[in-house]
């Protein structure tokens, strides 16, 4: 397969949109079907992008801080309501939920603490020892050790 250099024929994205609807591109002279090429693109670094006809789209896949703590929220609740069915609390049980980490985590629970708490059915969601909750589980996330408690409330 011969790659062209498409300096020559028009820019990279003008060669593919008259691929795309069915134009001939003409190259030294030569004039070329689509049928004839293949266009292929590749995502630029830090990229992910889509093509349909004449239309891309690009989107940045960088983790921003504000994304990784999200992420780290969502996680949470996810275990949490794995938590809740380990422990047999039926779906509309309120519960409290301590939590033991290290000051990441905790900075990351007061950020996204209404989301936690408004997820997980919980009505108290802090800081302390899980010693005494009902159910408890320690937990690797993130590359960081934290201990869960939940406790079904009224």
């Amino acid at each position: 397969m011969n790659q062209i250099n498409s300096g020559s024929v028009g820019s990279a994205a003008e060669v593919a949109a008259r691929v795309a609807r069915g134009e001939p591109v003409e190259l030294a002279g030569h004039e070329i079907l689509p049928e004839e090429l293949e266009v292929m693109t590749s995502d630029r670094e830090g990229y992910a992008s889509a093509v349909e006809g004449d239309l891309a789209v690009a989107v940045s896949t960088a983790l921003t801080p504000e994304l990784v703590d999200e992420g780290i929220a969502r996680e949470l609740v996810h275990r949490i309501q794995g938590m809740r069915k380990s422990a047999g609390f039926r779906i509309e049980d309120y519960i409290a939920t301590t939590y033991e980490g290290d000051p990441e985590l905790t900075r990351v629970l007061a950020r996204f603490a209404a989301y936690v708490r408004q997820e997980t059915l919980s009505r108290e969601l802090a800081e302390g020892s899980v010693g005494t909750a009902e159910y408890s589980e320690s937990l690797k996330l993130d590359g960081r050790v934290v201990s869960i408690g939940v406790t079904r409330v009224n």
